[in-house]
Parts: structure tokens; C-alpha cells; sequence
């Protein structure tokens, strides 16, 4: 396979933009079955190996997280025609109202338990890069098997007051084969059990999800915390409320413009993850399908603007912003939180939600107007007319008169369209 130039990247480019999730997906099946073909992991060795001690390492669970994103694909192959045909009008009658809010409200559940399930993949592929060795994934693996039973041994003994020896016995068998990895590992470097120092022999308990992703958003680069949804509310528990029964909490507005969406961002996600096996497996070569998704997801041009849009670098003191896109506010102080991301206290000048001052994070506010160039601009205004712009009060007093006049022009306009 000859190189991927600049211009043929360019070419694919104008191709994403126009079917971007068509596109996008079946680069991701493709370039999935040719990682696949690099594992020493065939059907019969898979399943073989899948209850195998201290035998599976880092090919085997590969495997298993292509299968997921095989799964992906075919679920979203097999939604393409409805998503194609597109909606034909809205209803006017309650009977065709109430059907066409719960047909939106089914197709979003769904998709929000493939992004739950394509997030705990991620999650754990990005923690996988501090511990990159056979020894870890088969302990990680057989982790997850010991949680299976602990929890089938609680339900006997709870629900019908049983003692297994069956399943007592499968325990034990699985606490020799982890007492016996843990002498070729660092159990601190566990990023999957609970504690900085975990209990050894399997008695240590299974990390909660919260931490692991925790964990991650900081070793995630910019891209994987934009499909990833910057924290964890966004990425997980928000679809995790559509999935459970939720009647009487807050329920996600559903629009057919954001199920389209979201399918793109199932394809992201699914991407990523993609690239994080090839770098889990140091796959280098510039000559492969996944390379080349790579520099796709790379220069597209939405993900640095969404980002950016996102997390705001260049707000600072004295910008005036807009929060939700429906107050005018001024920046009174900026904060940075441990995983980068700002966050702003902000004073309304337009009519505030509640109270007079608050804070909010980035991904609430948008820069209206530079603090620095309103007070300049306001400066030279005031000298113009005669005053003399000594006073610091003054002058900020008459920006905000100034940027709230200029947002309510704003506001009449889009008013009058």
C-alpha cells in the first residue's frame, strides 16, 4: 500500500464533510479488521483463551474491544436506512405527536448505551497505556472475572441462603491465578482496583468507573476529551439516566438534528478507541487504514474549533461573554481546575438567572467582546466627547453600559429576522 499524500487527505477531507458517518464508520471497520489480521488471535485461539490463567495478555483483550466496535458498526449499518429516509413532517394530532416523541426517545436510549459502552472501552484503553503488558491485562482480565462470580456467590447466599461449592471453587481457582501474576506487576500501578495500595490475591475490589475515568481525562489528549465530553456527567451519567428507568428526573431534549449527531459521535468515539489499540499494539507503520484515520480525525477542521469553543483559552478578566446564549455577563474571575479547564466567575448585566454574581464552566460562556480592547475603545470614546476617563469605576462602568447596548442591538435584530 503506497503512502497517503497530503492532497489525498485533502480529497477524503471534502469526502468526510459530505457523508461524514458513512465515511467515517466504514474507515473504522476497515482499518479494525486490519489490526485484527496483526494479532496473533484467531476465532478458535479466541475462544479457546477466554477463560484461560495468566494466558490471555494484551492480544486477547484487543480482540475482544475490535469485536465491540464490530458491533458498532453493524448496529449503525443496520439504523442507516431509517436515518437516510429522514423524517416526513411532523404530525399535528396528539396521537402522532406522542408516537414520534417516544420513536425519538427509543432511538436516543439506544445510542446512548452504544456511547456508555464505547466510553468504558476508551476509558480503559487510555489507563492501559501506563501499564502496557501482558501481565497487566491478564490481571485486569481475570478481575473482571472475579467480580462475576463474587456477585453470583452473594445472590445464592442472599436471595436463596446457598452455599455454591461450585462457585466457591472457581473463586479460589481464580485467587491462585492472580496471587500468582501479581509477582510480575506493581499492584500500585493497578489503575483498576480500588486504593493506591490495593490488597494482593484478589481481595482487593474493582475500581469505580468514576476514578478510571477520572484517571484518563488526564492522560487523554484534546481529542479523546472532546468524544470523551470533558467530565464525567456529560460522557456517562447522562446516558446512563436515558437507559435506566428515569421517570420524574430530568430527561435529555431529543431532536432528530441530535440523533444525527450523536451517531458522529458514536463514530468518534469508536475511532479513537481504534487509535488507542494501535498505539497500545506500537503499531508505527504511516502506511495503514488506521494511519490514515488518523490524520483525518487530525485535520479536521471541527475538532480543534469545538475544543477551543469548549474549554475557552482566551477568555480572561474583563471579557464580556455570553452565558447560554442568552445573558451578557462580565468576567470578574477566571479559575483552572487539575485537568485543565476553566472555569469563570461571572457578574450578569443583562437580567440574571438568579443571583447578581456566579460561576459557570467554559463550555457554558462564549466571548462576546476583549475586556482589553472595550477599555480601550471606551477610553478613546470618552476623551472624544470631552471627559477625562480617570477613574477605573467609571470607565468599567461605562463598558458594561456599553456592551449591554450592544448586545440588546444584538437581541432586536435577531428578533426582527
Amino acid at each position: 500500500m503506497s503512502s497517503t499524500t497530503e492532497k489525498e487527505i485533502d480529497v477524503e477531507q471534502n469526502e468526510v464533510e459530505e457523508r461524514f458517518e458513512y465515511y467515517l464508520s466504514g474507515l473504522v471497520t476497515r482499518s479494525a479488521e486490519e489490526i485484527r489480521n496483526r494479532l496473533r488471535v484467531n476465532e478458535d485461539s479466541f475462544d479457546s483463551l477466554s477463560h484461560a490463567h495468566n494466558a490471555r495478555g494484551r492480544n486477547h483483550y484487543i480482540y475482544a474491544v475490535l469485536d465491540e466496535l464490530e458491533q458498532i458498526a453493524i448496529v449503525l449499518k443496520l439504523s442507516r436506512k431509517l436515518f437516510d429516509e429522514g423524517l416526513h413532517g411532523i404530525p399535528n394530532e396528539e396521537r402522532g405527536r406522542r408516537f414520534l416523541r417516544n420513536m425519538l426517545s427509543v432511538i436516543e436510549r439506544d445510542q446512548s448505551l452504544y456511547i456508555r459502552r464505547l466510553t468504558e472501552i476508551l476509558v480503559d484503553l487510555i489507563n492501559f497505556s501506563r501499564t502496557n503488558s501482558n501481565e497487566y491485562y491478564d490481571h485486569y482480565l481475570l478481575y473482571k472475572e472475579l467480580d462475576q462470580h463474587n456477585k453470583r456467590k452473594d445472590d445464592f447466599k442472599n436471595y436463596f441462603d446457598c452455599e455454591n461449592l461450585n462457585t466457591q471453587s472457581s473463586i479460589d481457582l481464580i485467587k491462585q491465578s492472580i496471587a500468582r501474576g501479581e509477582s510480575k506487576i506493581q499492584l500500585g500501578d493497578c489503575w483498576y482496583l480500588k486504593g493506591k495500595n490495593p490488597k494482593p490475591n484478589g481481595a482487593a475490589d474493582i475500581e469505580d468507573f468514576r476514578k478510571r475515568y477520572d484517571r484518563a481525562i488526564l492522560l487523554a489528549t484534546k481529542q479523546e476529551r472532546l468524544v470523551l465530553g470533558f467530565y464525567y456527567g456529560l460522557a456517562y451519567r447522562e446516558p446512563s439516566q436515558s437507559i435506566h428507568l428515569n421517570i420524574g428526573g430530568l430527561t435529555p431534549e431529543i431532536s432528530w438534528e441530535k440523533l444525527k449527531i450523536r451517531r458522529v459521535l458514536i463514530c468518534f468515539i469508536a475511532a479513537h478507541s481504534l487509535l488507542r489499540c494501535r498505539r497500545l499494539l506500537k503499531v508505527r507503520t504511516r502506511e495503514s487504514l488506521s494511519a490514515k484515520l488518523a490524520k483525518i480525525l487530525d485535520k479536521h477542521p471541527s475538532v480543534i474549533s469545538v475544543y477551543h469553543q469548549s474549554t475557552q483559552p482566551n477568555i480572561v478578566k474583563g471579557d464580556m461573554v455570553t452565558l447560554l446564549g442568552s445573558s451578557l455577563c462580565e468576567v470578574m474571575a477566571v479559575k483552572k481546575s487539575k485537568y485543565g479547564y476553566k472555569s469563570f466567575k461571572l457578574r450578569f448585566l443583562s437580567p440574571p438567572l438568579t443571583h447578581k454574581e456566579d460561576c459557570f464552566p467554559a463550555i457554558c460562556v462564549n466571548k462576546l467582546m476583549d475586556g482589553k480592547k472595550l477599555r480601550n475603545d471606551t477610553i478613546a470614546f470618552l476623551r472624544s466627547v470631552g471627559a477625562r476617563p480617570t477613574s477605573s469605576r467609571r470607565i468599567r462602568e461605562a463598558m458594561r453600559k456599553g456592551a449591554l447596548e450592544t448586545w440588546e442591538s444584538i437581541f432586536a435584530s435577531t428578533r426582527k429576522a
